[in-house]
């Protein structure tokens, strides 16, 4: 009952305002590539979801390489994909500390995109002077190009054991859909300015029709820093209007009346945690309070869209 305390029960802004952030995005997307717009609008219907597995996904064909070795000890693959079957998260695959530091060494050389912004590029320890220069708050801090420029993310995105695990969940070869390192402030903002950085409503992400999600602490995080939230089986048992409705975001009452404090799981860790979740599971961001947290994601799918961003979150 603790948590509901730090949950937002206030009126929350209209869920038109969240659309008229993102429709333009939307439409771009839409426009590139036509697949990816009837997945967006189908791939919110769970017998969709399971009709499509019938075309997109094949019998599992293992991702390990005798060549290959993973950086990351003491998992196993199918009692990771045995939760996410059940529970739609699991919480436990960790990083070597060795690779947490190499994240930030090249976080510490490079800029990031304040609110995903290219005109607001700034080093991380600069963010005071960047808000002062460009008359802005930060919400967020992105690094674009982490995929490219840093060694251990790319080796992240080609382990063999983050690979099997998405393989043996997707049923199929794991396609690549996106990477992202960010920052979220701990900064005192109005409710609508966090619309567009999944901070505000619970939501689940329709990036494909099947797909899974690896995300990495990379500093400490506890309550005072926005640990990630999971509504547990809520991938399975979504409700009927959750699914229908055009918007895939849900106020806290909402997801609690329904879905029941049980299911809420709150992720906390030391920097190098890690968990896998199916994003079609609601779940958010809590705004950082007091302390910023670091974060990574990397996204698989069953198909390969021309739509590539850095956060495909719905």
């Amino acid at each position: 009952m603790q948590y509901l305390t730090n949950l937002n029960f206030s009126s929350m802004p209209n869920y038109l305002k969240r659309f008229e952030a993102k429709w333009r995005r939307y439409y771009g997307w839409a426009i590139a590539d036509y697949k990816w717009f009837f997945m967006f609008f189908l791939s919110r219907f769970k017998f969709i979801r399971n009709l499509s597995a019938y075309f997109f996904c094949q019998p599992h064909e293992s991702q390990k390489s005798c060549q290959e070795i993973s950086c990351l000890d003491n998992i196993e693959e199918d009692e990771i994909v045995d939760f996410l079957n059940k529970d739609g998260l699991y919480v436990g695959i960790n990083l070597p500390s060795k690779l947490v530091k190499q994240i930030h060494n090249y976080v510490n050389v490079s800029s990031c995109y304040g609110n995903e912004q290219p005109q607001f590029s700034f080093p991380y320890m600069d963010k005071e002077i960047a808000e002062k220069k460009y008359n802005e708050t930060f919400i967020i801090g992105d690094y674009p190009d982490v995929s490219e420029d840093c060694l251990a993310v790319r080796q992240l995105e080609k382990d063999p054991k983050l690979l099997e695990i998405a393989s043996l969940y997707l049923n199929a070869k794991p396609v690549h859909l996106s990477t992202k390192l960010w920052w979220s402030y701990a900064t005192e903002v109005p409710i609508s300015d966090r619309l567009n950085f999944a901070q505000v409503f619970f939501h689940y992400d329709l990036l494909d029709y099947h797909s899974i999600q690896f995300f990495f602490y990379l500093t400490d995080v506890e309550l005072s820093s926005g640990p990630h939230v999971c509504v547990l089986r809520s991938h399975q048992n979504k409700k009927l209007t959750h699914q229908l409705s055009c918007f895939t975001g849900r106020s806290d009452r909402d997801i609690i009346n329904y879905y029941g404090t049980d299911n809420l799981k709150f992720v906390y860790g030391e920097a190098g945690l890690g968990f896998v979740e199916d994003p079609y599971c609601f779940h958010k961001g809590i705004p950082p309070s007091r302390k910023n947290r670091l974060m990574l994601k990397i996204a698989f799918g069953v198909n390969n869209y021309r739509i590539r961003s850095r956060a495909r979150k719905a």
